[in-house]
Order: C-alpha cells, then sequence, then structure tokens
C-alpha cells in the first residue's frame, strides 16, 4: 500500500470529518512517519533524490526533516478538502488565503483561454477552492487514488462550479480543449511524470542535473492557443498564498521552449520552497536514462 492510500483509509476519512482538526492532523502525522519507518527504501529514496539537488547545502539535513513534514501536511489537506463540511471550509481558507499575481490572470483571460501550470506543490488541493472564492470558473485534471476520494471530490466540485476531469479517462484531452473553448481556467500539474509525453532527445538543465522535457502542454497550447501561467498555492506562516507568474511572453511563443521555461518557472519555486514539494520520491524519474 503506497502513502496514499495508507492515508486515506477509512478511519483516517472518519475523523478528519468529525474530530477537532489540531487532533486530525498530528494523528496524521504519527500515522506517517510509522509509514516511513515501515517502508525505509521509499523514505532513503527520497532523501537521496533531495541530497542529489542539496548536496553542497550544510542545511540538507533541516531541508529533508521539512520535506517530510510537507508531506504529511499536503495528506491532511487532502483529506480536509475532500471530507470536511464545505461551508466552514471556505470561511476557514478564505480567512487566510492571500492572492498575489490576479492581474496576470485577468489580463490572459481577455485575450482568451488561459492553462494554469501548477505542481504537487504546496497547499495545491486549495487552489480550485481559492479560485472558486474569486468566482473563477475552474476545470481541472486529476488523478484519484480511491474510489471513494473521487465520488466526494466530485460531488464538492459541483457544488462549487468546479469541473474535475480524471486523467485515468480516455477522452481527457477532448474535456481539455472543451473546457478552454467555453473560457474555463484549466489547471493542471506539470511534474505528472509518469504520464510525460518526452522529447527523445531534449533535456534541460534543472534540479543540479540534467531533467527530461514534457511535449504535452506544448501540444496543447499549439492546439488551443492558450496563455500559459504558473500558479502556486504557498503555505505561509499566516495561512496560504496563492501566486499567479508569467510563464513566457505569448509574443514570442514557441512550442519547443514552452516545456523548458515552465520547468525553470517550476524549479524556482521548488529550490526556494524544497519542503513544499511533495514529489521527491519521482525526482529521478524526471533525469534521463543513462545508457
Amino acid at each position: 500500500m503506497n502513502i496514499s492510500l495508507f492515508l486515506q483509509a477509512r478511519p483516517n476519512i472518519i475523523l478528519f470529518k468529525h474530530a477537532p482538526l489540531g487532533f486530525s492532523n498530528s494523528y496524521l502525522r504519527l500515522l506517517g512517519k510509522l509509514y516511513y519507518i515501515i517502508n525505509r527504501k521509499e523514505r532513503d529514496l527520497i532523501e537521496k533524490n533531495i541530497k542529489t539537488v542539496f548536496k553542497n547545502n550544510e542545511n540538507a539535513s533541516e531541508i529533508i526533516k521539512k520535506v517530510f513534514d510537507g508531506i504529511f501536511s499536503h495528506y491532511s489537506e487532502k483529506l480536509i478538502m475532500a471530507y470536511r463540511d464545505l461551508d466552514k471550509l471556505k470561511e476557514e481558507i478564505g480567512g487566510v488565503l492571500e492572492y498575489t499575481g490576479l492581474d496576470y490572470l485577468e489580463r490572459a483571460r481577455i485575450k482568451g483561454g488561459v492553462i494554469l501550470v501548477t505542481g504537487h506543490f504546496g497547499a495545491v488541493e486549495y487552489m480550485p477552492l481559492a479560485l472558486h472564492l474569486r468566482n473563477y470558473p475552474v476545470t481541472m485534471t486529476v488523478s484519484f487514488q480511491t474510489k471513494r476520494l473521487k465520488k466526494s471530490l466530485m460531488k464538492r466540485a459541483e457544488e462549487g462550479d468546479v469541473e474535475l476531469i480524471d486523467c485515468h479517462n480516455d477522452d481527457v484531452m477532448q474535456k481539455v480543449l472543451d473546457a478552454l473553448k467555453r473560457g474555463r481556467i484549466l489547471l493542471t500539474e506539470c511534474d505528472e511524470v509518469d504520464a510525460w509525453r518526452t522529447h527523445k532527445d531534449r533535456t534541460i538543465r534543472a534540479f543540479g542535473g540534467e531533467i527530461k522535457l514534457d511535449r504535452s502542454l506544448g501540444i496543447l497550447c499549439r492546439r488551443t492557443r492558450a496563455t500559459v501561467l504558473g500558479s502556486f498555492m504557498l503555505r505561509t506562516d499566516k495561512g496560504y498564498k496563492m501566486t499567479i507568474v508569467p510563464i513566457i511572453d505569448k509574443s514570442n511563443f514557441t512550442t519547443s521552449n514552452l516545456a523548458e521555461e515552465i520547468l525553470k518557472t517550476f524549479e524556482k519555486f521548488v529550490m526556494i520552497f524544497p519542503d513544499q514539494w511533495y514529489q521527491w520520491k519521482k525526482l529521478h524519474k524526471m533525469r534521463p536514462e543513462v545508457v
């Protein structure tokens, strides 16, 4: 059982529905630590991948500790988003949420379709809610780990004018194109490495080594001519901050350099906030194979 299934077991769902959040979060962290004691190989892989990037950083050990704290925070946020009372959640998140860069989004929407690119980073689970609180029509591509989670999130999404596209279905591209044509904002993650369609002979220097380039977003943008922006939900001392940043000047747009600029933008946020990226265990998959 992977950590996602382990931490989303039915008793934990009941806990996050009914118990105080402080207790629920502490309990989930305890379970997470137990998981990594049992799954030492996975923990070692995460530590190894972090060290390949921060090998000369005297704070590498502290970064590793914070990364695991961030992983536990992510699964708490996932359970909160899926199962906590929605009206209460809107009030709680809305009260501690800041926005920066919304002007980029407003200008992009005037031009046409908009794709917000994020990653398995920060409080990404709250990003559709954050956009909904500003009355933006959002469509997000999602990979569900459990049927129970899918059912809960789909129901919630309908209540909040958020569309969720299941990446396991066959008609994902058609649904994405349809959403953009209807003027919805598409929210997608750039680090779904298991679904990457990579260039055979192109890499970029990032994360302390060579990284493969995914062609998927370039293909999508070529078909839709949508404006691509970066969007990151940062955890802060006060709560959360949704930050929107430009990826590339549309006047200089080419599908060949889009993948590079997306990765450079994503890398910048990960390097500043390494504890907020919870996909460190897949960093090695982003590297080209050594023959």
